[in-house]
């Protein structure tokens, strides 16, 4: 892999995939677990749109797609992370439950293609158990870029091993979301200092078209 120091060769289309973290009904839809739980968690949709349009950026320069969702239960979760939801109490009502009206991808959120990559993973890091790496070595991806929710977990964890693994890593701060809102300020001050670039997303669009 070569060593890259300019944005523009980091995000050249060649190069890329882009990551769509999460952007599941009960994350970010008004009657979703998250929003149950924090009326706050509703404006988590609001970075849709932008994830949207990076979208349709991404499959005009023929960039993949890669849509990747959290499932759980007690089928499927590992006994450290049922752990987690004994101790939250929350073992009746399930996030993201396998199977569910909420695990399923957000009705705002434009749906996969024929093309499009599908990983489903059952932890934070969607590199952990899954195809993932596997998927982005085979169509020679360097870069990932990274959008979803919630940018202080699912989000962070999952750049923070594709640098690990030797990815370019760019984060794109309008199309991430934590509630808090600082939660993801500092999710993104924090990937900006030790895992990659931290763009918003006209700057990989505006890469991505001229040279599609």
């Amino acid at each position: 892999m070569a060593i890259l120091t300019a944005l523009a060769e980091v995000l050249a289309p060649q190069r890329c995939a882009l990551l769509v973290v999460d952007v599941q009904r009960d994350f970010v839809h008004p009657a979703g677990w998250s929003a149950r739980r924090d009326p706050q968690a509703a404006a988590l949709r609001d970075v849709v749109p932008v994830i949207n349009a990076l979208v349709r950026g991404a499959r005009r320069a023929a960039v993949p797609v890669v849509y990747v969702t959290m499932e759980h239960g007690p089928e499927v979760d590992a006994p450290n992370y049922q752990a987690r939801y004994a101790r939250r109490g929350m073992t009746d009502e399930i996030l993201c439950a396998r199977g569910s009206w909420g695990a399923a991808l957000d009705d705002t959120l434009l749906p996969p293609e024929p093309g499009d990559l599908r990983v489903v993973r059952h932890t934070y890091d969607a590199f952990a158990r899954t195809s993932l790496h596997d998927l982005l070595q085979a169509r020679g991806v360097e870069t990932v870029v990274g959008t979803g929710v919630v940018t202080d977990l699912c989000v962070r964890t999952t750049l923070e091993h594709a640098f690990a693994l030797g990815y370019y890593v760019v984060a794109v701060e309008d199309a991430t979301a934590a509630v808090p809102p600082e939660a993801a300020r500092a999710a993104l001050d924090h990937l900006a200092r030790f895992v990659g670039e931290v763009v918003p997303a006209a700057t990989v669009l505006g890469v991505w078209s001229r040279e599609a």
